[in-house]
């Protein structure tokens, strides 16, 4: 008995002594922030003229490409470009195999040369006869008729010299002609998209390559039901261009009146001429439509998107404060957008991804 009721009076110590310890204390997050300000960097919103807009995305292509095929069909001697090459107009793009040709060109141009040699000794003999005769016709020697059967044989050879001397010119005119199919030049300035040629291939009239022209660009793109009886031709349109960080302009070109499954093609086409564009390059499209005397822009580093929806972080007194946002437009890197902001706050820009609703920061 008295084993028993000391074990009790053991345990009961022990249990005494452990509630006595002090608690380790489990910081959340949200306790951090409330004692370490997060630093952060902050931009402002800026007030200006906005322009409501349609968003889409589409595809650069060349307003106009031209395919340059071989003339002749034979094994290609030399190519001078390749796929990606700027070239300009009147340059050598790659060459045919010109032995055979030769060989046919100066056999046909020598058949053609005897048959003037020929022709021409023939015209001067009947000259010559034509003359003596005329000279016997005048002193009674020969008749009238006598002289008119030389005159018709010297008129005779007289055509035939002149056909024979025509037809060397034509068939050596041809022939210069067929020559230069066999050098294919660019008909254009601009920039090798595609090629099917190479160096000791059989090439036909099939083969060749195809040069886009860059001085002026168009984007191909569709614009839903809802929105296409807002698009006309000839307004406005910002395009940003992603993977070159290049924000250009232009204007609708081309609206159709037949869409696909509620998608309308349109085309758009850019203000100026951009080396640096490549036909295929994605792009991303706001088409300008209603105009606002004031509006709100923000730099683009501020703006976070999450789940489908766009918003910033301001800084009031010292915490940051969460404002929804809706993007209207880009430019560059700036960002047109309606929300309750005003030019008074400040946008955090660096260090917005590790802050929330309520984080204490610090701007630097």
């Amino acid at each position: 008995m008295y084993k028993k009721l000391t074990m009790i009076i053991l345990v009961l110590s022990l249990l005494l002594l452990m509630g006595c310890q002090p608690k380790a204390k489990e910081e959340t997050a949200q306790e951090v922030y409330d004692y370490e300000a997060v630093p952060v960097t902050v931009s402002s919103v800026i007030s200006d003229e906005v322009y409501e807009s349609i968003y889409t995305v589409g595809e650069i292509t060349a307003a106009e490409q031209y395919q340059v095929n071989a003339m002749t069909n034979g094994d290609v001697l030399e190519v001078m470009v390749q796929v990606g090459d700027f070239v300009t107009e009147g340059d050598i793009l790659f060459t045919i195999e010109t032995v055979d040709f030769e060989v046919d060109k100066e056999t046909t141009l020598s058949q053609a040369a005897n048959a003037v040699s020929q022709a021409k000794m023939s015209f001067d003999n009947a000259k010559s006869n034509y003359n003596d005769y005329q000279t016997l016709l005048d002193g009674g020697v020969v008749s009238q008729s006598e002289f008119n059967n030389v005159k018709n044989a010297y008129d005779n050879a007289k055509i035939s010299y002149n056909n024979a001397s025509k037809s060397y010119e034509s068939t050596k005119h041809t022939y210069e002609t067929r020559g230069s199919n066999y050098s294919v030049t660019a008909p254009v300035s601009g920039v090798v998209s595609n090629g099917t040629v190479s160096e000791g291939m059989y090439a036909t009239t099939q083969n060749g390559f195809t040069i886009d022209d860059v001085k002026r660009y168009v984007v191909k793109t569709q614009v839903a039901s809802k929105y296409i009886n807002n698009v006309k031709k000839g307004q406005e349109v910002e395009l940003y261009i992603s993977s070159l960080d290049l924000l250009v302009t232009g204007k609708v070109d081309s609206v159709s009146l037949s869409g696909t499954n509620g998608a309308y093609p349109i085309e758009v086409i850019l203000d100026e001429e951009n080396l640096i564009l490549k036909a295929g390059m994605y792009t991303d499209i706001w088409i300008l439509t209603n105009k606002s005397s004031e509006g709100l822009w923000i730099s683009n580093q501020s703006l976070l998107q999450e789940n489908g929806e766009s918003f910033v972080y301001t800084v009031d007194n010292g915490i940051a404060k969460k404002v929804m946002v809706e993007v209207l437009s880009i430019r560059g890197d700036k960002i047109a957008i309606k929300s309750s902001l005003s030019q008074e706050d400040q946008l955090i820009t660096f260090g917005k991804e590790y802050v929330i609703e309520g984080t204490k920061v610090e701007i630097k």
